[in-house]
């Protein structure tokens, strides 16, 4: 099931996103990420090299010469929905309960991306963002299925006005240590600039260095 290419339509203004958090930058190592975006949505993908080991390799065990996997987060009723509509663009106004998604990549972003940027983690920044994702799901996650369909699993983390797709993604970066903001993050636009924004800041530091 790829992403939903209709727009989630709120009548609400983009907001600001916060500045990111004051203090040294971690150093970076060989880890890394990739922030896809389609549509209104944002994904967070990982290599399957840094998965087979940790809690959520259970996603994987249908597609064992996948690429990676695409994880990301949305309100239970759109992700859902056949074919969802007004009635669940105005659920979104008062929030819910919300799901993971895990999708398979048989390459490094999904098939329909329409933008996506890498960044490089501190040490230990992958097992923080698996931490962050199994801590909110009741268990190790069933297997995914090859095809790339989503499967989704009920998070702990309610999906409000204040913390959307965008947040959430935002949100696990910051447990893997980098400097991004996190609060007032809630569109693919904010979002994106502020990746955009930290793999410069990643680039100009490793020219310096």
């Amino acid at each position: 099931m790829p992403p939903r290419r209709a727009a989630l339509a709120l009548p609400i203004a983009a907001c600001g996103g916060a500045a990111p958090p004051a203090g040294p930058s971690p150093a970076l190592s060989a880890e890394s990420a990739i922030i896809a975006a389609e549509a209104w949505h944002t994904d967070l993908c990982l290599p399957a090299a840094a998965l087979r080991e940790g809690p959520l390799s259970p996603a994987l065990a249908e597609a064992p010469g996948a690429a990676g996997l695409a994880l990301g987060f949305g309100l239970e009723a759109w992700m859902r929905a056949d074919r969802p509509g007004s009635a669940e663009a105005l659920g979104a106004l008062a929030g819910g309960p919300a799901v993971v998604s895990f999708r398979i990549l048989w390459a490094a972003t999904p098939p329909g991306a329409e933008e996506s940027v890498a960044l490089r983690l501190p040490a230990g920044g992958t097992a923080a963002i698996l931490g962050f994702v199994a801590g909110q799901i009741a268990g190790p996650p069933p297997a995914a299925s090859p095809s790339g369909r989503w499967l989704l699993v009920p998070s702990r983390l309610p999906y409000t006005l204040g913390f959307t797709c965008n947040t959430w993604v935002m949100r696990a970066l910051g447990e893997a240590g980098l400097p991004v903001p996190v609060s007032g993050i809630r569109f693919r636009g904010e979002a994106m600039a502020a990746i955009r924004a930290e793999a410069a800041r990643q680039g100009t530091a490793q020219a310096a260095g």
